[in-house]
C-alpha cells in the first residue's frame, strides 16, 4: 500500500468533510478514494471516519491521526519541490551589454511568476552553452528587433533630429571625434561604417571606444557618441535621433527545450516585448 497516497486522500477528506469534494480536489474518482480510505483503515486497524451520520465526521482515531498525516504529506511535498528545484535547469537568457535594466527586471519577474527559473547572462562574456535564449547582433534587415541610433552629447546640448552628415569635420573648424561602441562598428555587414562614409564621416573621425570611455568623452564635451536613446538616458547625456535611420539589429536564437509558457501565447509575447524594450526597439518592433 502506498501509505503517502492514502494519507493524502485522508487529509483531503478531513479538509472537505466530504469524500466527493475531496475526490474532485484530488482529481480522482470518488469510488477510488473511498477504497483508499477503507484500505488505510484496514492497514491501521482503526476507523478514521464516522459514516453513520448524514455528514461524515472524524472518529477519535481520525482526529489523532490527522496532524501526523498532515506533517508527513507536507514533508513529502517539500522534499519533492526541493529535488525538482535542484535538478531543474535554469532558463538562461543571454543579452548584450547596454540593455536597459528596468525592462529586464520586469522580464525576470514575469518568468518567475510563471514558475520559470530564469538566469540572465551576458551575450558577449559569460554566455553558457545551455543558453535557451540568446539575443545576438545581426544585420538589421534580418533582425527580430531594430533599434534606432542617434547622437549623444554633453548634458544640455540636445537639438532636434540631426543628420549623420552633421557630424563630419568642418573645414577650418575644430575636429570633434565621433565615437561608437565596438559592437556597432565591428558588425560583419559594416552598416554603420558604410553610412558614415556616405555622410562624409570617415575613419579618421569615427572610431570605436569601450562603452564607459565613450560615455566619459561625451560627458566631457570632447566627442559625440553614436548610441541608442536608452543608453544616453542612463548616463544623463542629451540624445538626438538621426534624420536618416541608422539602425542596430538583434535577433533571438532559441534553443530547445523551452518552458511551456514561453513556447507560444501571451507570456511569450510579453517576454519578447520586454526584451525589445530593453534593447531600445520601438514598441511596434517588440513582439
Amino acid at each position: 500500500m502506498d501509505l503517502l497516497l492514502h494519507l493524502r486522500g485522508f487529509t483531503a477528506v478531513a479538509d472537505e468533510m466530504s469524500v466527493s469534494e475531496a475526490a474532485l480536489e484530488l482529481g480522482v474518482d470518488q469510488p477510488l478514494l473511498s477504497r483508499r480510505l477503507r484500505a488505510l483503515e484496514r492497514e491501521l486497524g482503526v476507523e478514521l471516519l464516522d459514516r453513520s451520520r448524514r455528514q461524515i465526521a472524524l472518529t477519535p482515531a481520525g482526529h489523532a491521526l490527522l496532524p501526523r498525516a498532515r506533517h508527513l504529506v507536507d514533508q513529502a511535498d517539500h522534499l519533492l519541490r526541493s529535488v525538482r528545484r535542484h535538478e531543474r535547469e535554469p532558463f538562461v537568457v543571454a543579452v548584450p551589454p547596454g540593455c536597459d535594466p528596468a525592462p529586464l527586471s520586469r522580464l525576470v519577474a514575469l518568468l518567475e511568476e510563471e514558475g520559470v527559473d530564469v538566469r540572465l547572462a551576458s551575450a558577449t562574456t559569460d554566455v553558457p552553452e545551455s543558453a535557451a535564449w540568446l539575443v545576438e547582433a545581426c544585420d538589421p534587415d534580418a533582425a527580430t528587433w531594430v533599434t534606432p541610433l542617434g547622437a549623444a552629447t554633453a548634458p544640455g546640448t540636445a537639438q532636434g533630429p540631426v543628420s549623420l552628415s552633421a557630424l563630419r569635420p568642418r573645414r577650418g573648424g575644430e575636429r570633434t571625434q565621433v565615437l561608437a561602441l565596438p559592437r556597432d562598428l565591428d558588425d560583419p555587414a559594416g552598416r554603420l561604417r558604410r553610412l558614415a562614409d556616405r555622410a562624409g564621416v570617415g575613419p579618421a573621425t569615427l572610431r570605436a571606444a569601450p562603452h564607459r570611455l565613450a560615455v566619459a568623452e561625451a560627458l566631457a564635451g570632447r566627442g559625440t557618441l553614436v548610441c541608442a536613446r536608452h543608453e544616453a538616458v542612463t548616463y544623463g547625456l542629451s540624445w538626438s535621433p538621426f534624420i536618416d535611420p541608422v539602425p542596430r539589429g538583434h535577433r533571438l536564437v532559441e534553443q530547445a527545450p523551452v518552458p511551456g509558457p514561453l513556447a507560444a501565447g501571451p507570456v511569450r509575447e510579453q517576454a519578447l516585448a520586454l526584451l525589445g524594450e530593453g534593447l531600445g526597439a520601438p514598441e511596434k518592433e517588440r513582439g
